[in-house]
């Protein structure tokens, strides 16, 4: 238990305390570990499956909601939890549930070509966008080669592919399902790392280089090996502090690749995935530390909320 939650107000012997409901969508490790550790640092939370739970009046005791629908949950057979999101944000607005984290850093999840757009319309690195189109779409798309294509809606490297030319993207959209696909510049890094930034609250809380594996492609079930990245420059943690606020991202991710031109943000992640054993393998507990983060929220508000009944 964190020690600002040790006193009589929010303690959970002094009173009964508004929930704190955790979003999910399939059985990752990471969603149930979120939970021990939030309660482990006090909190009384618990997880809401939207593939299975329909009425969210369970939510309705809740001072705090966290949101781990992922991206990706359509490609994995969670379509349902994605598509009812819309519908979930706006019954926790006309109760004034807060959630972690904002809508629009889920709406930016899901969208990979607007919030490639947004940062570069706020002079923030990234790769130039050539277009969105279906794959049935591709003989016809004019777009230069070589670009990377992935799910506009995705994650984890699913459907995602780096293409030299006309023949090689027909060759790909024959083996993607038919949905909205992203085709942007092809970065490749001069390094032979990915640079990975986990962020919270504001602060680069793990830096890792993550390497690229034969075709181009990183990712860690790809077998992309990881190293710690100390010395990871001023200019990049930088660059993905100010893509986090512009796109109300508290806690999450990015992938940044970095060549001789400068570091470019290819992903950003409204949520951060962990497998088990990554906690050993990175010195880092990123779902231990992520609870404390929500506790400290949860501070806050419940402090604010007390303030506003001591003044009524």
């Amino acid at each position: 238990m964190l020690p600002f939650m040790h006193n009589a107000h929010f303690h959970p012997a002094a009173r009964p305390l508004p929930g704190v409901g955790i979003l999910y969508e399939s059985e990752e490790w990471s969603s149930h570990a979120l939970e021990s550790q939030a309660r482990a640092c006090g909190l009384p939370a618990f997880l809401v499956n939207l593939e299975t739970v329909d009425n969210l009046d369970v939510l309705a005791a809740c001072g705090l909601v966290v949101n781990r629908i992922f991206a990706s949950s359509w490609c994995r057979g969670h379509r349902r939890s994605l598509e009812r999101m819309p519908e979930v944000f706006a019954w926790l607005q006309e109760r004034r549930i807060p959630v972690i984290n904002s809508p629009a850093a889920h709406f930016y999840e899901i969208d990979k070509d607007l919030t490639t757009r947004t940062l570069l319309a706020h002079g923030l690195p990234a790769p130039q966008v050539y277009g969105v189109f279906r794959p049935h779409e591709a003989a016809e798309a004019d777009i230069p080669f070589p670009c990377i294509l992935k799910p506009n809606c995705g994650g984890r490297t699913t459907h995602t592919h780096i293409v030299h030319d006309r023949e090689e993207l027909i060759r790909a959209m024959t083996v993607t399902p038919d949905i909205p696909m992203l085709a942007e510049e092809y970065l490749p890094t001069s390094y032979g790392f990915v640079t990975r930034i986990e962020a919270i609250g504001g602060e680069c809380r793990l830096i890792l280089r993550r390497g690229v594996v034969e075709g181009g492609l990183s990712a860690y079930h790809l077998g992309s090996p990881y190293a710690p990245y100390p010395d990871c420059s001023e200019r990049v943690r930088r660059v993905a502090l100010d893509a986090m606020r512009l796109l109300s991202v508290d806690m999450g991710s990015l992938d940044i690749i970095e060549n001789e031109r400068g570091c470019f943000i290819i992903d950003v992640n409204a949520v951060s995935n962990a497998s088990e054993d990554n906690t050993a393998m990175f010195s880092f507990d990123l779902m231990r530390e992520t609870a404390r983060h929500v506790a400290r929220r949860y501070a806050v508000l419940m402090e604010e909320r007390h303030d506003f009944a001591g003044n009524l």
